[in-house]
């Protein structure tokens, strides 16, 4: 009998990463022991994470199409700046205020997580209904945020975590391996699209097996919190996206979203600055719990978006209509007057 666990999985909003995370946090609450084994055992669901993340990184890398030219690159481009951008001003405001431990149970480590991650599966789920191929193409440049190499820069070159450039490094080698590797191979690039979904389900159980479930509840409404911060942010990017292209789209508020992989995260910029650790636990059930906020309120603010830059293309176009007829006339009797 065919229980079908993957197809089940897929259809919870984050499943992949929120199911495993969820089943280890429980293992390591009530039975410890169970995943101190040692051997492969303890290597794979304990202590993985590490190398889980380098296999990540590098399937990431694969994705990446350096051949992706013109509209597709300045989309990916754009949106991969404001994301950077919107990180590095909670840190340079909210951090200067109020420091690492950030406010109302919120760390800066689980804020910028946030601001600087956004749900990929989603943006290119919206693309089929409110975008072209040059908004789907853009994910090819727009991927490079997928991981902790953002997250990491902007913590380190703000001078709230002490970041090696070492550590940098090692999470930008893994991307740049699998980024030759894909673009030279398309077999590559479709093994690493397969295998993509088995090391996060593997990466999450890792990381869940390092917290407990009190975590998960005094998170709770913080993470609730954070979601709602993420979804407020995309009204700000609807407008800013926009004012970089000339053909608006609503698109732009489907970054006010939280990746689901974004609670990987934390663990491994802990990793690089382990004065971070204490953060970890509850950044990581904070951002599974922004995830399924933001995966509710998203779409439903860019058809709401869409439906107002509807209302008013009609009005443009007939003026532009106009103004083109205006002009064949003019041109018209400029011809009149020459053939006289």
């Amino acid at each position: 009998m065919k229980i079908n666990i993957f197809e089940k999985m897929n259809k919870v909003p984050g499943g992949l990463i929120i199911i495993p995370l969820l089943a280890a946090i429980l293992i390591n609450s009530f039975a410890p022991e169970a995943l101190n084994i040692g051997g492969p055992t303890t290597a794979l669901f304990k202590s993985g994470s590490s190398a889980m993340m380098g296999i990540f990184l590098l399937i990431c890398g694969a994705s990446i199409n350096i051949r992706q030219a013109g509209l597709p690159l300045y989309k990916g481009a754009v949106l991969l700046i404001l994301k950077c951008l919107a990180g590095a001003i909670a840190v340079w405001g909210a951090g200067a205020l109020f420091g690492p431990a950030g406010f109302l149970g919120i760390s800066m480590l689980a804020l910028v997580a946030c601001l600087t991650s956004s749900n990929s599966s989603l943006y290119i789920a919206l693309c089929s209904n409110y975008g072209d191929a040059s908004d789907a193409g853009a994910i090819s440049v727009f991927c490079i945020k997928d991981g902790p190499f953002v997250t990491m820069m902007v913590l380190g070159v703000s001078g709230l975590a002490n970041i090696p450039f070492a550590a940098l490094l090692s999470m930008l080698i893994p991307l740049l391996i699998g980024m030759l590797w894909g673009n030279l191979d398309e077999k590559f690039k479709q093994l690493c699209a397969a295998a993509q979904p088995l090391i996060i389900i593997i990466m999450s159980f890792a990381i869940g097996a390092n917290s407990s479930i009190t975590t998960v509840f005094t998170a709770g409404l913080s993470g609730i919190l954070l979601g709602l911060i993420s979804a407020v942010t995309g009204i700000l990017f609807y407008f800013l996206y926009n004012f970089f292209l000339k053909k608006k789209t609503a698109l732009g508020a489907a970054l006010g979203t939280t990746a689901a992989s974004s609670a990987l995260t934390p663990a491994m910029v802990a990793q690089a600055d382990p004065s971070l650790a204490v953060f970890v636990d509850a950044a990581t059930a904070q951002l599974a719990t922004a995830s399924i906020i933001t995966m509710i309120t998203a779409p439903v603010m860019v058809a709401w978006f869409d439906k107002r830059l509807k209302r008013h293309a009609p009005v443009s176009e007939t003026a532009a209509a106009a103004a083109k007829g205006e002009e064949n006339i003019a041109l018209s009797s400029q011809v009149t007057k020459g053939n006289k």
